[in-house]
This record gives structure tokens, sequence and C-alpha cells, in this order.
């Protein structure tokens, strides 16, 4: 992140430069764009302190009324903005393992007044206006509560739970109704259908917090009871064996690949022969702590039996899951262990397989996985091996845009869609465009692959909903997938975006962790 504050800054004050050798007026178009770009990417890079700068000054902007600026008279307006870029070095970090909470409500200014301020409380929050959509953020995002109204667009708020609960997609995650009937008959249907809490409209916001806090609260205990390996703390062969089912019908249903490890400690009896079995517990526990800490965000680590654990890995080809699984190898022998004040290091040996096919039941999957291992320990332990029985996988390109006028957004957002866990059947090619016009005539838009389009609100030369009303307009509607950036909040602007066609939006700043999502699944959605 640091790298994108370094570059915000030198941005604002090249631009400051600019205007100082051109020594000339200022467009007052020119001015106010350049307020608004830096209100809506400051926070996003971390820079609060601008953040609140720029958006007092973006509230004085508003209501200038002028065409143009002196150069000293611009200076002096930006001049508490152009002092913290100077004087700027202190380094700041976003918060890590937020628990994650899924909103869906029918009122997109609800939406927007929930989500602002559970995030404001260390929630990180996606929401959604319809039932489709929740579902599909559900199933990718693995929440730790449901919000959900009673009533959805386009179908009753409850049947959704029932859907959920019947795919066996719930499993613990709690659901919290909310409603705009306070009745007491309102609120047995909702409990009827599986709720764990029901609050009625309006929210007072300060309990809604706690409740939800309450039920996250809750709901870890519940993983650390019932799903966890009380030694090690990874997960148990039950949680693995449900999360496998889980992948198993995503592949079911749309063609997605995933594979499995499996690795098993070298040497681990004379570990505890020398040592004892309590520094032999330690190994595991490290092993487990060191691995959750460096394998990617999605994949599921888990403790098979003994010294012997299981991985799977969604969205990885066969030849990324070896090169993954050798680099989590070579870190941890990297790992000194402490025994009567002596040192010792550890090692693992691996086997991965690639699953391509729908119904193979696990302990199929377990067995070519283990052949791998059997193989790996046969060639001298320390190393990975692939069972070698896997089918050829078909690619399919996924084209990204990103059009966006401010070039540290569309930089960052490259760099994430770059990193994310794709289908192995998938490949990203990634364009950047800065303003809508170049966009919509760029003969990159003339094939006939699927698109995700990433869509700033406000741009030059054309505005992000006059580009998204073109997009639907005159192309195929089932072509493109459209997210839209926009620091506008009203209930407007948001209803229009939606109305026009728009597949999902985020707010501007926006967190990354929260924009990786989304488009996580939206690629999914549109391929």
């Amino acid at each position: 992140m640091d790298k994108y504050k370094t570059k915000l800054i030198a941005t604002i004050l090249n631009q400051i430069d600019q205007w100082e050798v051109q020594a000339s007026d200022i467009p007052h178009e020119e001015v106010y764009r350049f307020v608004h770009s830096i209100k809506g990417t400051a926070r996003t890079v971390g820079l609060d302190e601008l953040g609140d700068l720029t958006e007092a000054l973006y509230e004085k902007i508003n209501v200038v009324e002028k065409s143009t600026w002196q150069l000293g008279e611009c200076q002096s307006f930006l001049q508490e903005v152009i002092v913290y870029c100077k004087k700027v070095g202190a380094h700041t970090e976003q918060t890590k393992d937020q628990p994650r909470i899924v909103i869906a409500d029918r009122d997109p200014a609800l939406l927007v007044e929930f989500k602002e301020y559970l995030e404001r409380k260390a929630f990180h929050v996606l929401v959604s206006t319809d039932v489709e959509k929740t579902i599909d953020t559900f199933y990718d995002v693995k929440p730790d509560c449901l919000i959900m109204d009673a009533g959805l667009k386009d179908e009753k708020g409850l049947p959704l739970l029932g859907r959920l609960q019947a795919s066996g997609q719930q499993m613990l995650t709690p659901v919290m109704v909310i409603g705009d009937n306070p009745s007491r008959e309102s609120r047995l249907d909702a409990y009827r259908a599986g709720a764990d809490d029901f609050m009625s409209k309006p929210l007072d916001l300060e309990e809604f917090e706690v409740r939800v806090s309450r039920q996250v609260g809750r709901k870890k205990q519940y993983d650390d009871l019932l799903l966890m390996d009380e030694l090690t703390k990874a997960y148990n062969r039950k949680y693995f064996q449900s999360f496998f089912a889980k992948q198993q019908s995503i592949l079911t249903g749309v063609k997605e690949p995933f594979s499995v490890g499996v690795i098993d400690l070298d040497y681990f009896k004379q570990v505890n022969d020398t040592y004892g079995h309590v520094v032999g517990d330690e190994v595991l526990k490290q092993l487990a702590s060191y691995m959750k800490q460096n394998m990617r965000s999605g994949d599921v680590f888990a403790r098979y039996g003994g010294d012997e654990f299981a991985m799977l890995l969604p969205n990885i080809a066969i030849e990324q899951a070896k090169k993954l699984v050798e680099r989590l190898l070579n870190g941890f022998m990297k790992l000194n262990f402490q025994a009567d004040q002596v040192s010792f290091t550890c090692s693992f040996s691996g086997g991965v397989v690639q699953v391509t096919e729908g119904g193979l039941a696990l302990e199929r999957v377990m067995e070519r996985a283990d052949k791998a291992l059997y193989g790996a320990k046969k060639k001298g332990k320390a190393r990975v091996e692939v069972y070698e029985g896997g089918q050829e996988v078909v690619t399919q390109k996924v084209k990204v845009a990103i059009v966006d006028d401010d070039e540290i957004v569309r930089m960052m957002l490259s760099e994430v869609i770059g990193k994310l866990s794709l289908p192995a059947n998938r490949i990203i090619e990634i364009e950047t465009f800065p303003d809508g016009k170049s966009f919509l005539q760029s003969e990159w838009l003339l094939s006939q692959d699927r698109y995700v389009v990433i869509l700033d609100g406000m741009m030059p030369k054309m505005d992000g909903l006059e580009v998204l009303q073109r997009l639907r307009s005159e192309r195929r509607h089932d072509q493109f997938r459209v997210m839209m950036l926009t620091s506008r909040k009203s209930e407007r602007d948001i209803q229009k975006a939606l109305q026009l066609g728009a597949d999902d939006y985020v707010t501007k700043p926006f967190k990354l962790l929260e924009v990786e999502a989304r488009l996580q699944h939206l690629i999914k959605r549109g391929m």
C-alpha cells in the first residue's frame, strides 16, 4: 500500500508544479476534478487525514461559482493539502481478518447507511439488493453473519434463507432478519425460517452493531468447538469433508477445477523419540500456524490425522498448486524449533491432485493425493509430487476493463485483479482506460469474449452512468458484467446505476479487500 501513498502524493505535487509552470489561469473544472479525485483515492490508499482535508475542500468547491482560478488563489485554496503532502511520511496499514458481513436489503439507501456504520466498527461489509446476488456473495465470501431484509427484490426474503439451508451452504452462519413489520407473527415467521435474530426498522444502529457482534462472536466459538482441531487450531476432518462437498457442487455447476494436497511431516517419529511428545505437539502447532498465515485467503488447511494434513485449494490448476505447496515447504524448512537448548528444523513431503470430475468421492481424491505423497517420500522426502492422472483443462479468456480517470486507482485495481484466485480454466486479460470515450471506442471491445467492466461514476468527457447506459443499449447485455465505482452516496444515483444494469457497485473510498471479493464472484457469475 505504501507505494500507492507515495504515488498519490507525487501526483498531487506534480500537478501543483505543472500549474506553476503554466503560470496562467486554471479552469474551474480542472480544479474541481483534482479535488474530487484526491477525495476518492486518499482514504482508499490509507491516507485518512488527506481524505478529511479534501472532503472539506470538496464541500467548499461545490458552491464556488467561477470559470477560472488564478494560480495564487488556487494555491491558497489547496494550502493545507500541499503542506500535508510535503511532510507526510507516516505509514498506516489496512486492518486484517475483519469479520465478514453480508447485508441484503431492497433499499439502497439503507444498505449504504448500514455498510458505512458497521465498517466504522471494523467489520468488512458486502451488500446486495436482490436474491441471486446475495446467494453468489454468500457462496464466495463465506460470511460470519448474514443480515437480510424480510422482503427482497423479485422474491420474498425468507425463502432465500430456505434455499441456503436446503443447499447446505448456510452451515453455522448466523442470520439476522430485519423487517418493516415488528408484529409477533413476523418475528415468528423469521424464527421458523431459521433466523437467529430479528430486528424491526428503523434500527437503533448501536444496538444493531452490538447484536451483530454477538452473533459473530458466537459463530467463532462454534467454529472453534466443532470445526477446529483442538491441538493445532487447523480445521478438522469434518470441516474439510463439508468444504470438499461444497467445491464439488461448484465444479458440477460451473466447471471450476480445484486442487487437493496432502502433506506429511518427515521423520516426525524421530522428533517425538528424540525430544518428546510435547515438542512434537509444538511442531504440529507451528506447522498449522505457518500454513494458515501463508496460504491464500480462500484455501483450507485441515488436520487429517496424526501428522498428516490436507489442503483444499480452490480455483488453481495442478502446476500452480504444486508451486504453491513447494513455496510453503521452502518457508517451513526455514523455521527453527527449540528443545533442551538444541535448535532443529523440520520438513514435510506433499502430494497434489487436481479435481476435474464432478461427483468424485473424497476418499478417491485422497487416495490419489496419497499416491503422489508416497512418490515424494520415495524420492527422498522434503519435496512435492503431482498425481499424474488428471484431465486437460480447456482455458477461457476473461477480459477485464478498468475505466477510471485516476491513474493510481487503475494501478491498484490492476494489481488486485492480477492476484485474484481464479478457476484453473480461466485466463485474465486486463486493459485500462482513462475515460469512457476511449473505452467505448476501443477495438479491444470488438471480440465476442465475455467482459467484466469496472467503471468509475465520475470521469471527464463522459459520465460513468452515460457509459453504462450506452454499454447496455449498444452491446449484448449478457456479454458484460459491470461494477460501478462511485463517490456518490445518494439513493438516487445508486438506484439509477442499478436500473441502468449495473451488476454491482462499490462506494469510494473503497477497501481493496472488498473490491477483491466482489470481483471474485462477479467474474465467476459472468463467465
